[in-house]
């Protein structure tokens, strides 16, 4: 009995976190302040899946930014 229960639990948690992680992964692009990591001042610019220039890979992870590419965003240009 006690086996069962443990193994209920377990399930219930696995499932919470897969759930959780198939949630951030649906391609939800949400800067939320900067965890107080500290990044290098190295620039290598990255442009973040919201269209906003990072200077390093480590600022835009900070910042909860986790699809971005090299190189800095392209300015669009409204008409």
């Amino acid at each position: 009995m006690k086996t069962g229960k443990s193994m209920l639990i377990l399930s219930l948690l696995l499932t919470c976190f897969c759930c959780n992680k198939k949630a951030n992964s649906l391609g939800q692009c949400v800067e939320k302040p900067s965890d107080g990591r500290i990044c290098t001042a190295i620039y290598q610019p990255v442009s973040g899946c919201n269209n906003k220039t990072y200077g390093n890979s480590c600022e835009a992870e900070a910042r909860g930014i986790t699809k971005y590419s090299e190189g800095e965003c392209k300015k669009v240009l409204n008409p």
